[in-house]
Protein backbone atom coordinates (compact mmCIF):
# COMPACT_ATOMS: atom_id res chain seq x y z
CA UNK A 1 0.00 0.00 0.00
CA UNK A 2 2.80 2.23 0.46
CA UNK A 3 3.58 2.35 -2.93
CA UNK A 4 0.07 3.02 -4.47
CA UNK A 5 1.25 6.76 -4.68
CA UNK A 6 4.60 5.41 -7.33
CA UNK A 7 2.74 2.98 -9.08
CA UNK A 8 -0.19 5.85 -10.21
CA UNK A 9 2.46 8.33 -10.75
CA UNK A 10 4.51 6.28 -13.10
CA UNK A 11 1.38 4.57 -14.60
CA UNK A 12 -0.63 7.74 -14.81
CA UNK A 13 -2.47 6.71 -18.03
CA UNK A 14 -3.69 3.09 -16.77
CA UNK A 15 -5.05 4.84 -13.06
CA UNK A 16 -7.04 7.19 -15.00
CA UNK A 17 -8.66 4.60 -17.05
CA UNK A 18 -9.51 3.02 -14.13
CA UNK A 19 -10.94 6.06 -12.40
CA UNK A 20 -13.07 6.90 -15.73
CA UNK A 21 -14.25 3.38 -15.95
CA UNK A 22 -15.25 2.84 -12.49
CA UNK A 23 -17.04 5.93 -13.15
CA UNK A 24 -19.13 5.06 -16.05
CA UNK A 25 -20.41 1.46 -14.49
CA UNK A 26 -21.80 3.45 -11.11
CA UNK A 27 -23.03 6.47 -12.84
CA UNK A 28 -25.72 4.53 -14.28
CA UNK A 29 -26.87 3.02 -11.05
CA UNK A 30 -26.82 6.03 -9.11
CA UNK A 31 -28.23 7.95 -11.80
CA UNK A 32 -31.06 5.50 -11.49
CA UNK A 33 -31.59 5.96 -7.26
CA UNK A 34 -31.46 9.40 -7.55
CA UNK A 35 -33.87 10.29 -10.70
CA UNK A 36 -35.82 7.82 -8.94
CA UNK A 37 -35.70 5.33 -12.14
CA UNK A 38 -36.41 1.47 -11.65
CA UNK A 39 -36.25 -0.91 -14.25
CA UNK A 40 -38.37 -4.09 -13.78
CA UNK A 41 -38.81 -7.17 -15.70
CA UNK A 42 -42.48 -8.53 -16.64
CA UNK A 43 -42.54 -11.12 -14.15
CA UNK A 44 -41.87 -8.48 -11.48
CA UNK A 45 -44.40 -5.96 -13.10
CA UNK A 46 -47.59 -8.59 -13.28
CA UNK A 47 -46.24 -9.23 -9.20
CA UNK A 48 -46.50 -5.79 -8.48
CA UNK A 49 -49.80 -5.47 -9.66
CA UNK A 50 -51.09 -8.30 -9.18
CA UNK A 51 -49.87 -8.26 -5.10
CA UNK A 52 -49.31 -4.16 -4.31
CA UNK A 53 -52.40 -3.22 -6.40
CA UNK A 54 -50.39 -1.58 -8.84
CA UNK A 55 -51.24 0.28 -11.80
CA UNK A 56 -49.67 -0.56 -15.39
CA UNK A 57 -49.68 3.53 -17.22
CA UNK A 58 -49.28 3.45 -20.55
CA UNK A 59 -47.75 6.66 -21.85
CA UNK A 60 -48.02 5.44 -25.91
CA UNK A 61 -49.81 7.33 -28.29
CA UNK A 62 -53.32 7.15 -28.27
CA UNK A 63 -53.36 5.33 -31.66
CA UNK A 64 -50.25 3.33 -30.49
CA UNK A 65 -52.14 2.20 -27.37
CA UNK A 66 -55.41 1.37 -29.72
CA UNK A 67 -53.75 -0.97 -31.38
CA UNK A 68 -52.58 -2.95 -28.45
CA UNK A 69 -52.16 -2.59 -24.99
CA UNK A 70 -52.44 -4.48 -21.52
CA UNK A 71 -55.37 -5.10 -19.96
CA UNK A 72 -56.48 -2.88 -17.70
CA UNK A 73 -53.75 0.14 -18.07
CA UNK A 74 -54.47 3.10 -18.57
CA UNK A 75 -52.97 5.25 -21.28
CA UNK A 76 -51.77 9.05 -20.26
CA UNK A 77 -49.73 10.03 -23.77
CA UNK A 78 -46.44 11.52 -22.05
CA UNK A 79 -46.82 15.22 -23.70
CA UNK A 80 -50.46 15.16 -21.25
CA UNK A 81 -48.63 13.65 -18.22
CA UNK A 82 -47.32 17.01 -16.75
CA UNK A 83 -50.79 18.13 -16.61
CA UNK A 84 -52.91 14.94 -16.15
CA UNK A 85 -54.49 14.90 -12.88
CA UNK A 86 -55.85 11.55 -12.81
CA UNK A 87 -53.08 9.90 -10.75
CA UNK A 88 -54.16 10.93 -7.45
CA UNK A 89 -52.41 8.54 -5.22
CA UNK A 90 -48.66 9.22 -4.91
CA UNK A 91 -48.18 5.72 -2.69
CA UNK A 92 -49.49 3.72 -5.72
CA UNK A 93 -46.75 1.77 -7.45
CA UNK A 94 -46.73 2.86 -11.19
CA UNK A 95 -45.66 0.80 -14.02
CA UNK A 96 -44.93 2.83 -16.61
CA UNK A 97 -45.11 1.29 -20.61
CA UNK A 98 -43.75 2.71 -24.21
CA UNK A 99 -42.74 1.06 -27.10
CA UNK A 100 -39.24 0.06 -26.07
CA UNK A 101 -38.68 1.99 -22.61
CA UNK A 102 -37.03 4.58 -23.72
CA UNK A 103 -40.28 7.50 -22.81
CA UNK A 104 -40.84 5.78 -19.95
CA UNK A 105 -38.18 7.04 -18.46
CA UNK A 106 -38.84 10.97 -18.99
CA UNK A 107 -42.55 9.93 -17.63
CA UNK A 108 -40.90 8.46 -14.99
CA UNK A 109 -38.55 11.78 -13.66
CA UNK A 110 -41.51 13.39 -14.55
CA UNK A 111 -44.15 11.34 -11.48
CA UNK A 112 -41.02 11.38 -9.25
CA UNK A 113 -40.82 14.96 -9.24
CA UNK A 114 -44.63 15.48 -8.57
CA UNK A 115 -44.17 13.00 -5.38
CA UNK A 116 -45.44 9.75 -6.82
CA UNK A 117 -42.66 7.23 -4.60
CA UNK A 118 -43.11 3.90 -6.57
CA UNK A 119 -42.55 4.53 -9.95
CA UNK A 120 -41.17 1.62 -12.25
CA UNK A 121 -39.86 1.57 -15.94
CA UNK A 122 -40.48 -2.07 -17.52
CA UNK A 123 -37.65 -2.31 -19.42
CA UNK A 124 -37.69 -2.78 -23.05
CA UNK A 125 -41.32 -1.59 -22.96
CA UNK A 126 -44.48 -3.22 -25.18
CA UNK A 127 -41.79 -5.18 -26.71
CA UNK A 128 -40.46 -7.33 -24.03
CA UNK A 129 -44.08 -7.93 -23.25
CA UNK A 130 -44.23 -9.34 -26.36
CA UNK A 131 -41.56 -11.44 -26.45
CA UNK A 132 -42.32 -12.80 -22.89
CA UNK A 133 -45.95 -13.73 -25.17
CA UNK A 134 -47.77 -12.61 -22.79
CA UNK A 135 -51.42 -11.27 -23.69
CA UNK A 136 -52.70 -7.58 -25.51
CA UNK A 137 -55.55 -6.62 -25.91
CA UNK A 138 -57.16 -4.10 -28.82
Amino acid sequence: MENVGEFVVNHWILASSFVVLAYLVMSDSLNRKLSGITPIGTAQAIQIVNQQKGLFLDIREKSEFSEEHIAESVNVPLAKLAEDSSLKDTSQPIILICASGQRSRTAAKQLHSKGFSDVYVLSGGLNTWKEAKLPLFS
